[in-house]
């Protein structure tokens, strides 16, 4: 393994994802607001140092497969040479082009690791790619190539109101574990959060954390493309995200659907930044 001293951290400014769901437009300059925002943190350790900052995806077009394509090798390439990562959206459809990079690289080592991944989201994002892929395909298009295998899969923060009777039951037939939001209200969050990933953690053998912003109550990140009346709390998030980095076998934390366009006073870009600071720190120091 390598030893936990770098994080790289990629962006992926598209939202072709979310323009074919019919969405808030505005995702893809997530990633140059994550970045202003974290250039602004300061610490006890030296977290900047330990980052190292390797762009943007580049040549991103209207062609959603080709942008995934592009994105998996950047994101491929990067991990491999530090093997912890953050990767910076742009729509959450490339949360498969996250698990795709991540998938190459740690089969580059050995064909026999096994990745899952736990995404915090208020939505399932299981839709079929047809007639074409949208922000709410990642993991359709994981499972069903084979990236991520069901038993390696959670679902977290879920909200009933926010998905379909159909993509319930694609996950029930796949026996995908799903923990609702109602389960999560009262103070369980954390908890909750903390036993699923150490159950996750005994399952595989990398682990990668999704994160979707629009997880949050709209209070606390409007700057979403899908924006929720309930949700996380802030505090809840940057716990998590300290859990998340003390776990070992986490390598990778994606942040999904940040939208400046629609941020006031830049309180998701900020809770995106601190997220990510408080993942590495716990990581690396």
């Amino acid at each position: 393994m390598i030893t936990r001293s770098k994080c790289c951290i990629i962006g992926i400014p598209d939202h072709q994802g979310i323009i074919h769901i019919g969405g808030r437009l505005g995702a893809a300059k997530g990633p140059n607001a994550f970045r202003k925002a974290f250039s602004r943190l300061k610490g006890r350790f030296p977290v900047h140092e330990a980052m190292e900052d390797l762009g943007d995806v580049q040549e991103i077009t209207s062609n959603i497969e080709e942008n995934h394509r592009n994105a998996a090798q950047l994101i491929q390439s990067g991990h491999s040479k530090t093997g912890l990562s953050i990767i910076v959206g742009g729509g959450h459809d490339h949360g498969f082009s996250h698990l795709l990079g991540i998938h190459r690289a740690i089969r580059q080592k050995s064909d026999r690791l096994k990745l899952g991944c736990i995404n915090i989201d208020a939505h399932l994002d299981v839709r079929k790619p047809h007639p074409t892929i949208t922000s709410g395909s990642p993991f359709y298009l994981a499972l069903e190539s084979g990236v991520l295998h069901p038993s390696r899969f959670i679902e977290f923060g879920i909200q009933s109101h926010c998905n379909s009777n159909e993509l319930w039951k694609y996950l029930e037939s796949k026996k995908v574990e799903i923990v609702r939001m109602e389960k999560l209200r009262h103070n369980r969050a954390v908890n909750t959060f903390k036993l699923k990933l150490k159950k996750l953690s005994t399952r595989c053998d990398a682990i990668v954390v999704s994160l979707d912003l629009d997880s949050l109550a709209c209070a606390f990140s409007p700057g979403v493309s899908a924006p929720q009346s309930e949700g996380f709390v802030s505090s809840e998030i940057l716990e998590m995200m300290e859990i998340a980095g003390k776990e070992p076998k986490v390598i990778s934390l994606g942040i999904f659907e940040l939208n400046p366009e629609h941020d006031r006073d830049e309180l998701s870009a900020r809770l995106a930044a601190t997220a990510s600071y408080h993942f590495i720190e716990s990581s690396i120091f």
